[in-house]
């Protein structure tokens, strides 16, 4: 058959078509696979991420539990292990494409977070941990520690670009291996994570704080935009014009903002009390010591006015020392009033001041009248194991934003940590357990 010249024509007007639009397809499915492996890999980077944190939250609450002898506290403590031992199995899921019945990793998630839980139950029908128990906790301990390190190693190496996600899978289900198993133990552990009660979390990060109204400034007048920058230029030492109106803000600390080239000033709203500022100020030889900073810190502190204070735990970054002061007051400390002071370590400027908690929370308070335990009977509630370096009373936060009157006891553990244990003098219940992490930068807790 003879082709015409319209009819060739309109022939390879219709391949060429054709043929543009499989090239189009082509590039849009392989632009559509390149997309789709990109979430993929971001997916496992975050599901190996969280992975990471929740099983070292695991270990954290597991070193507590070998530090308590309270049933309240190891009540809360094998509740925050449940969750997080439930959260890490769903990151680990992810990773492994939900093929986690070849991991052991997945069978020691599901141990930790079930058998903590069912010594919880024989501590509230009133019976005690036995010796083989109390090994349990520490072996599930050791090993959480391991596997929180070779997690963490994982993530390390993955954002180094050293291991594809194929060779983590390979290495959780080796490591696994080793998981700890409890036989009969955990044979008598009936809770499910179908049948376990809804976990109502009311705590700090809740939506519910956002309401939370501040305690000292709640009452007092409103200030004008141009009363709240003179306090601010005062309270920077500078004149009147030193500082520009920035912005404004309005929630439960409403605040003026002010700004120069060199620092950030916010003035409350209400009551014209400076609320933070911030300077870019960078340090740089070092020359002063952390014991001086906290001494610039205080005499700062000082002459704002705010002299019932008492340092309490410091850290140090790039040169800048960064205290935590909180009220005190005819002997007791209240943590939740607190102030932050940054200083730098080269002049001694101070390059950063924070009184947030202390305007949400400082307020006048009570304490219980029905005490029963002094400081010293207290500490005969402690863990015999645990060694009482020193003692005091405070006001400490909970995780329902209320405050508790408590005693703080300062201990050494048996493998050489340093620990505050807190005990409400009218229970005698142990109501926190903070582990202190010292460094070259300083000391915090977690």
């Amino acid at each position: 058959m003879k082709l015409t010249g319209r009819k060739a024509v309109r022939i390879i007007s219709y391949l060429t078509a054709i043929v543009l639009v499989l090239g189009i397809w082509a590039g849009v499915s392989t632009f559509n696979l390149t997309v789709a492996q990109r979430e993929i890999k971001r997916s496992n980077e975050r599901a190996l991420t969280q992975l990471g944190t929740y099983l070292d939250d695991i270990s954290l609450n597991l070193q507590k539990c070998t530090y308590s002898r309270s049933k309240d506290m190891l009540s809360d403590v094998s509740t925050k292990l449940w969750r997080s031992s439930a959260s890490a199995k769903e990151s680990l899921s992810e990773i492994t494409d939900g093929n986690t019945e070849v991991s052991g990793v997945y069978k020691f998630l599901s141990q930790v977070g079930e058998y903590t839980l069912s010594l919880n139950e024989r501590l509230a029908n009133g019976e005690k941990l036995t010796e083989d128990e109390k090994k349990n906790l520490n072996a599930l301990l050791k090993y959480s520690k391991e596997l929180s390190q070779g997690v963490n190693e994982l993530i390390s190496q993955e954002e180094d670009g050293l291991l594809d996600f194929e060779e983590i899978k390979s290495t959780l289900r080796d490591d696994g291996r080793a998981a700890v198993y409890l036989g009969k133990e955990l044979n008598d552990a009936n809770q499910s994570l179908n049948d376990y009660p809804t976990l109502i979390y009311d705590g700090p990060f809740s939506d519910h704080i956002n309401n939370k109204k501040s305690a000292l400034t709640e009452n007092l007048e409103k200030v004008t935009q141009a009363q709240a920058q003179r306090k601010a230029e005062a309270f920077i030492g500078k004149g009147e014009g030193a500082l520009q109106p920035l912005s404004k803000t309005e929630n439960n600390l409403s605040t003026f903002n002010f700004y120069n080239g060199d620092c950030t000033v916010s003035v409350t709203q209400k009551g014209g009390i400076v609320c933070y500022m911030l300077t870019s100020y960078y340090a740089s030889e070092i020359r002063l010591s952390q014991k001086q900073a906290i001494e610039r810190a205080t005499e700062f502190l000082n002459s704002k006015g705010y002299k019932k204070i008492k340092e309490s735990y410091y850290s140090t970054t790039d040169g800048i020392c960064t205290i935590n002061f909180a009220y005190y007051e005819n002997g007791i400390t209240y943590y939740t009033d607190l102030i932050k002071v940054s200083v730098a370590l080269d002049d001694g400027q101070v390059t950063a001041f924070d009184a947030t908690g202390y305007l949400m929370n400082h307020t006048q308070r009570k304490i219980p009248g029905n005490i029963k335990y002094s400081q010293e009977k207290a500490r005969q509630l402690l863990k015999k194991e645990l060694k009482v370096i020193s003692s005091k009373a405070v006001f400490i936060p909970t995780e329902w934003e209320t405050e508790v009157y408590a005693y703080e006891y300062h201990c050494k553990a048996p493998d050489g940590n340093e620990i505050l244990v807190y005990i409400d003098p009218v229970t005698g219940n142990e109501t926190d357990i903070l582990i202190l992490l010292y460094s070259d930068g300083g000391v915090l807790t977690k």
